[in-house]
């Protein structure tokens, strides 16, 4: 008789913070992620309220670069539509892809959409996929107050009116280079923020140092589906 070895959930560069905060850990979607810190519904309240952090860096993550991106990409995500440098889209299949720069593309997808799309991307030899769901860490802030929180850990302005939604951009946060996507969730601010996984407990810091006195809290995966309108 075999055994079948389970593979391990990954660990976010955040994991230590997040146990030191007394979170419920569970497994989602291959990683060891909080569920939630106190009770869900008052996670949920406090970042519709004021703003709220919570942990993405599950997420799959592919950075693509060369020549060819734009063909290489309509080949491989058909429904993607073009768009330009500094906006992001969404394709019927859940990929978000964002344009940073005319030949530099961030695409963030399920994590077990990663392989199939890698292998789609390399069809196409003048444009260059690389896998960085394990170097990059992600943060998503949620709430009103979130361009405040902001403002206190980068020189640019991420009001409504001057970083719509589906805007992207690549900057520095708390002196670390960071990439940040705005995507709201239904009417509330929401900002993707991935950085080298490195600067984890500094990134984790600065934000909840910054969001001090605007009312940031963590915040887990049950919180996150509430505001999603997820049962």
């Amino acid at each position: 008789m075999t055994t079948q070895m389970q593979q391990p959930s990954a660990r976010s560069a955040l994991h230590y913070r997040h146990i030191d905060l007394g979170a419920k850990m569970v497994e989602h979607e291959g990683w060891t992620l909080p569920a939630r810190y106190t009770d869900p519904a008052d996670e949920a309240a406090g970042v519709r309220q004021a703003v709220g952090i919570t942990d993405i860096s599950q997420v799959g993550k592919i950075r693509l670069q060369g020549e060819s991106v734009q063909q290489a990409i309509l080949e491989a995500i058909p429904d993607y539509r073009a768009t330009s440098i500094g906006s992001a889209s969404v394709t019927k299949a859940g990929h978000v892809v964002a344009r940073l720069t005319d030949d530099d593309y961030l695409i963030i997808t399920e994590s077990g959409k990663v392989e199939a799309t890698l292998k789609s991307l390399r069809q196409n030899g003048c444009a260059h996929p690389v896998n960085v769901t394990s170097v990059l860490a992600g943060v998503r802030i949620v709430g009103p107050t979130s361009p405040a929180v902001f403002a206190g850990v980068s020189e640019l302005d991420f009001a409504p009116h001057t970083f719509p939604d589906f805007t992207c951009t690549q900057t520095m946060v708390a002196e670390i280079h960071g990439t940040i996507i705005r995507r709201d969730i239904d009417n509330l601010l929401s900002y993707d923020l991935y950085f080298s996984r490195d600067y984890g407990d500094h990134m984790w810091e600065s934000l909840i140092d910054a969001g001090e006195h605007h009312g940031l809290t963590p915040f887990g995966i049950e919180a996150m589906r509430a505001l999603c309108g997820e049962s």
